[in-house]
């Protein structure tokens, strides 16, 4: 009986190590909670101004106005004040990231990808942003231009802007101003340091 004991014991030590060879499942993480990964347009748009920064050339600003187009050549301070309209807040790449949408799409004709951005959140002032970029090889890295729209109301004036980055050489903001009398202001002011457009 004493041999039946210990044979006993013997089996049933080992039974009661943790013997578990189950594979520890791995932490997966759920599709909502995937990083995004928002093309960066703020930190482009800087690296454009820091290029234009560089620039032994000229910078001319046309602005058109009732039909009158006015033109003259700026110093850098007025560029970077101009350019600052593109990198409003909601470009950040923690709101950008959580208050907007994204959607894409390739043109074959063009064999252009489109970016498109559309805020989620009516109250933020930029309501879209579109990135349209042209492939290298299988990386989309030849961003061709950036358009921004936004709207800014302030008590009795409403105004709607659409702006328009080209990659390298130029940027257009055309604004549309209501106010409480019947006429819209429409303002086009276009920068441009490419010497050969």
């Amino acid at each position: 009986m004493k041999d039946f004991l210990y044979a006993f014991a013997f089996l049933l030590i080992p039974g009661c190590a943790n013997t578990d060879t189950r594979p520890v499942p791995s932490r997966t993480v759920d599709s909502t909670q995937k990083a995004k990964a928002y093309f960066p347009v703020l930190d482009y748009l800087k690296s454009e101004i820091r290029d234009v920064d560089s620039l032994p050339v000229g910078i001319m600003k046309y602005t058109t106005q009732n039909g009158i187009t006015d033109s003259t050549y700026i110093k850098l301070d007025e560029f970077h004040q101009l350019a600052q309209e593109f990198m409003p807040q909601a470009l950040s790449k923690e709101t950008f990231e959580n208050e907007f949408s994204e959607s894409s799409f390739f043109d074959n004709t063009t064999q252009y990808s489109s970016f498109l951005y559309s805020a989620n959140n009516k109250n933020l002032p930029l309501k879209r942003v579109d990135v349209l970029v042209k492939p290298e090889g299988v990386i989309y890295n030849k961003v061709m231009s950036i358009y921004l729209e936004k709207i800014i109301e302030k008590t009795d004036t409403s105004m709607k802007q659409k702006l328009y980055w080209k990659a390298g050489k130029n940027f257009q903001i055309n604004s549309e101003i209501r106010t409480s009398k019947p006429e819209v202001i429409t303002k086009q002011v276009k920068v441009v340091w490419d010497p050969w457009q």
